[in-house]
C-alpha cells in the first residue's frame, strides 16, 4: 500500500485519494473515518486510531488548518460535510465512523443547527450506503442535558433541558441520530468539559493561573466533570467498537467530581506559581457577557465571554455520571487529574503558550 504520510505542502495541495477494495484487502486493516480530525478531540482520535493500526481517513474542510495532522500517516479528504455524494465515497468501504466535527461557537442559533444537526444528518445519510460499516459514533455534549442539580449528577436517563442554543442543537442532533438507529448501528456519546494538549478552551483557565489569578465564577462551590482527552478518545473507541455500544447513549466524563477551587489550587501547584483566588460576582460576569454578546451581534467577532457562556460557568454543577459506560463498555478514567494537569502544562510550555 502507498504511504500516505503527508507533509505540510502535501496537505495544502493533495486531492482525496479513494482506495479500491483490492488495496484494502492487501492491508487487512480496518478503516476508520474521523470527521473534524483537524480539531482538538478529532486529532487525538486520529492519533489513537493510528496506534491501533487502523487506516485513518480524516474529513476536513478545504480551509482547515492541518497542523495537528501534518506528517502523520492519514488520508485527508477536504470535502467537508455538506456534500452527501462526496461523503459516500469516503465511507463506502469504512468499518467505523467517528463523527466528531461540530460547531461550538456561532453568531446565531441557525449556525449551531447547521453545524451540528444538519451536518450530522449528512454524515448518517452517506453511511447508509456503506457496505462494511459496523457502527457510527455521534458526538453530542453534556450541554444537551443542561447542568446538574446542585450537589447532584446527571445520567443517561436525565431529561434533556438545554439552557443555550448550542445545547438545543445537540438535542436536535441526537434526535436525528436516533432516527437512523433502525437502519444502522449508531452510538451517541456526551462528553463534559475536556482538557489536555492542543486544547484552547480550558487553556484560558491555565493562563489565568499562570498570571497569578485563580478565578472563581460567582460565590459558592461549582462542581464539574472534567475529562482528559486521552480518556475521552479511549471511551469513544470503546463506545464505537464494543458490542454493548449498539444504539446506546453514554456520558464519557471523569469518575471523580471536581470543583474550580480545587482545580485552581492544583493548577497553581503544577505551574509553580503563587496565585490568589479572585471571586468574580455573577452580576459582573453577566455584564461582561452581555457586552460580549452585543459585540458578537454587531461586529460578528468572536469573544471569550458572552451572555450564554457567563450563564454556563455560573451554574452550580456540571457533573455527569459515567457509570453506564463503565459497566457496559469497560470505560475507565485512566488519567488522574494531577497527571493530566502536569502533562497539559508541560505541553503548553513546550509550545510556548505559557
Amino acid at each position: 500500500m502507498a504511504n500516505f504520510s503527508l507533509t505540510k505542502r502535501h496537505c495544502i495541495t493533495i486531492l482525496p485519494v479513494y482506495m479500491t477494495d483490492n488495496q484494502n484487502l492487501k492491508t487487512n486493516k480496518s478503516i476508520a473515518v474521523v470527521t473534524g480530525a483537524n480539531g482538538f478531540v478529532g486529532s487525538h482520535m486520529a492519533d489513537f486510531l493510528l496506534k491501533k493500526g487502523y487506516i485513518v481517513r480524516c474529513i476536513i474542510r478545504k480551509t482547515s488548518n492541518t497542523k495537528w495532522l501534518d506528517d502523520k500517516n492519514v488520508e485527508l479528504y477536504r470535502c467537508g460535510l455538506t456534500d452527501v455524494e462526496e461523503l459516500k465515497k469516503v465511507v463506502e468501504d469504512a468499518d467505523y465512523v467517528y463523527h466528531i466535527a461540530g460547531v461550538v461557537k456561532a453568531f446565531a442559533p441557525e449556525g449551531f443547527v447547521r453545524g451540528n444537526m444538519n451536518m450530522t444528518q449528512n454524515v448518517l445519510e452517506a453511511c447508509l450506503t456503506a457496505k462494511n460499516l459496523k457502527r457510527v459514533m455521534v458526538t453530542s455534549s453534556m450541554a444537551a442535558t443542561g447542568p446538574a442539580p446542585k450537589g447532584g449528577e446527571l445520567d443517561e436517563t436525565s431529561p434533556l433541558k438545554p439552557k443555550e442554543p448550542y445545547g438545543t442543537s445537540k438535542v436536535a442532533q441526537e434526535e436525528v441520530a436516533k432516527k437512523y438507529m433502525d437502519r444502522m448501528s449508531v452510538v451517541i456519546v456526551r462528553p463534559p468539559g475536556v482538557y489536555g494538549p492542543r486544547d484552547t478552551e480550558i487553556f484560558a483557565f491555565f493562563k489565568a493561573v499562570n498570571g497569578g489569578i485563580k478565578p472563581k465564577m460567582g460565590f459558592g462551590i461549582k462542581e464539574l466533570s472534567l475529562v482528559h482527552v486521552n480518556d475521552l478518545v479511549n471511551g469513544m473507541y470503546l463506545a464505537n467498537t464494543h458490542k454493548n455500544g449498539h444504539n446506546e447513549i453514554f456520558f464519557l466524563g471523569s469518575e471523580e467530581k471536581y470543583n474550580w477551587h480545587q482545580l485552581g489550587d492544583l493548577a497553581a501547584e503544577v505551574i509553580g506559581k503563587k496565585a490568589i483566588s479572585v471571586v468574580i460576582p455573577k452580576f459582573l460576569l453577566y455584564t461582561i457577557g452581555a457586552v460580549g454578546s452585543l459585540r458578537e451581534k454587531w461586529f460578528k467577532s468572536d469573544v471569550d465571554l458572552n451572555w450564554v457562556r457567563a450563564k454556563r460557568i455560573t451554574e452550580p454543577s456540571w457533573f455527569c455520571s459515567s457509570k453506564k459506560a463503565v459497566e457496559q463498555i469497560g470505560y475507565k478514567q485512566q488519567m488522574a487529574i494531577r497527571d493530566g494537569f502536569e502533562e497539559t502544562v508541560a505541553w503548553y510550555r513546550e509550545k510556548e503558550w505559557l
